[in-house]
């Protein structure tokens, strides 16, 4: 299980959003108000679309909103996600992104399967 969550972990998620995100609309926002603050766009962007991992919860036939922990899961997504336009930026491509995202994710995907002692 952990194979097969890894590999589609670090090729589908990390292709599509490092296309869209620091691709598409990094690209769209640095042409009018520079690279610094597409990033900030992009990234609080990232950070937001990630919320729905953790911070917003199903329980009981409801959706439940956890403040707290959507406020720390956000903050953390967006200072990852400023990382991954730093290895785009760095690289001078969307394989920099791309490959950081690949091992974020195999990082996370290792934690949920062997947490550390």
């Amino acid at each position: 299980m952990f194979v097969i969550m890894s590999v589609t972990g670090m090729v589908f998620s990390p292709v599509d959003e490092e296309l869209f995100f620091r691709g598409i609309v990094h690209s769209s926002f640095a042409k009018s108000v520079g690279n610094f603050t597409a990033s900030l766009i992009d990234s609080s962007a990232f950070a937001l679309t990630h919320l729905s991992h953790f911070g917003l919860i199903f329980i009981n036939g409801k959706w439940n909103f956890l403040p707290l922990p959507a406020l720390i899961w956000v903050s953390g997504m967006f200072a990852v996600s400023m990382v991954f336009d730093l290895c785009r930026t760095k690289t001078g491509s969307l394989w920099g992104a791309i490959i950081c995202h690949a091992a974020f994710n195999l990082g996370m995907i290792y934690c949920i399967f062997y947490p550390l002692n």
